[in-house]
């Protein structure tokens, strides 16, 4: 998957300080552009971070071996304030750290972006219009209208607004039947990064149980129509589906969540102790 490069300033930051922390720095607001080419590479391993938002959490997701994290403002009780928190600590821990905004107020992508996350999911985009505001709101001009703010953390920048354009990563969701028949258009408009469908909220609109075979074939339908360019994005509960998603295009993979996986293993754990297993 090749991305051009973005036409952003080259405009060179004047406060940009050159060291050993600035460079530490600098890798940890940009690994944006190190997910784009795991996913053109055939996978990214990620997950939800929904029922335990935690500093711990994210250090055992990391250790675990994961890619990255989506952090759900959508369906969590995640505030505003935890949220700085948890994308420092994602940071921290080596991961790429994306943020689900939830509704239809743009103006939350540029506050999460300045707070340090690498990306952004936008739910529920049904047009090509709403898949080109959110791009634009994610992206500094002229490839979109994000604005600026000096942060101290950008001093590790020597150019802030080229790299940070070049290193967001832009996902949006593909989750009812008005999407279906405009993925193409979606998948296409300027600075989307990865189309990701939302099998649970897809089912619903199209009135059938999740898991139906029904869901399958949509999203074998979307993966003929999407541009080989933009990414292919999927929520899977089993991880032993994860390959098959992936031989069809759908590289960036969001497997189960966090307290999903805590009971899930908590469960084994009991067993195991009262000798069920």
């Amino acid at each position: 998957m090749k991305r051009a490069k973005s036409e952003s300033s080259g405009w060179i930051s004047p406060t940009f300080v050159d060291g050993k922390g600035s460079k530490n720095i600098a890798e940890s607001l940009c690994r944006g552009s190190k997910l784009r080419r795991q996913v053109s590479e055939g996978l990214a391993l990620g997950t939800f971070v929904i029922e335990l938002p935690c500093l711990a959490t994210l250090d055992a997701l990391s250790i675990a071996g994961f890619d990255f994290v989506v952090l759900d403002l959508e369906h969590s009780g995640i505030g505003i304030e935890l949220l700085g928190s948890l994308i420092s600590a994602g940071r921290a821990a080596g991961l790429a750290v994306l943020v689900r905004t939830p509704g239809e107020d743009l103006s939350l992508i540029g506050r999460v972006l300045d707070m340090g996350a690498h990306g952004i999911m936008a739910p529920h985009v049904d047009s090509p219009e709403r898949a080109r505001e959110v791009a634009k709101a994610a992206r500094y001009s002229p490839a979109g209208n994000r604005g600026f703010s000096p942060l101290s953390k950008f001093d590790s920048l020597r150019t802030p607004l080229e790299t940070i354009n070049d290193s967001t990563f832009v996902v949006v969701q593909v989750e009812g039947k008005e999407a279906l028949e405009n993925v193409e258009q979606i998948a296409s408009s300027a600075g989307i990064d990865a189309v990701f469908i939302g099998p649970y909220d897809l089912s619903l609109s199209l009135g059938v149980e999740p898991g139906s075979p029904e869901v399958r074939k949509a999203a074998e339908r979307v993966a003929k129509l999407v541009p080989e360019h933009v990414g292919l994005g999927i929520y899977i509960d089993d991880p032993a589906e994860s390959q098959s998603w992936a031989n069809i295009r759908y590289a960036l993979q969001c497997v189960s969540f966090d307290g999903r996986m805590l009971a899930n293993d908590a469960k084994r754990v009991v067993r195991a102790a009262r000798c069920e297993e």
